[in-house]
């Protein structure tokens, strides 16, 4: 009679799983984010709205990066950002977060700038996750 798998064997073969799904999608809804607002991005002005999508492990962001006037400088922290969460890691159970601090950034989703659509925000994450489903079948 064969026996089954140690239970600790399948909770780290799902705790991988998992990771690789979470980063997945995050990493995905960043970069459907930070596209072109034709191709469903956030609307470009300044480029600072655009910029500031940052993953967070463990404590979400609370603050923007950067300024208006220094949009660039944001840049270079979500691309730390987004590096860190392709190393995220479930064993710490510690949540990931994507956020945008920028103070405009919920009127930007309700639909004010013509360069994108109301929700794109929503429809970025849709696009992420059905890219998940796709491959998963």
């Amino acid at each position: 009679m064969a026996t089954s798998p140690e239970p600790k064997i399948i909770v780290t073969a799902l705790e991988s799983v998992a990771e690789q799904v979470i980063r997945k999608i995050a990493l995905d809804v960043v970069a459907e984010l930070v596209k072109p607002p034709p191709l469903g991005g956030t609307p470009v002005d300044t480029g600072w709205a655009r910029n500031n999508w940052s993953v967070q492990i463990g404590t979400p962001r609370t603050d923007p990066i950067g300024s208006r006037d220094a949009a660039s400088a944001a840049r270079g922290e979500q691309v730390a950002s987004t590096a860190q969460a392709a190393t995220y890691q479930v064993e710490g159970r510690e949540k990931l977060y994507i956020t945008n601090n920028v103070p405009y950034i919920t009127r930007l989703n309700e639909g004010s700038s013509k360069q994108a659509p109301r929700g794109f925000v929503q429809q970025a994450i849709r696009r992420a996750v059905e890219r998940l489903s796709e491959l998963s079948t």
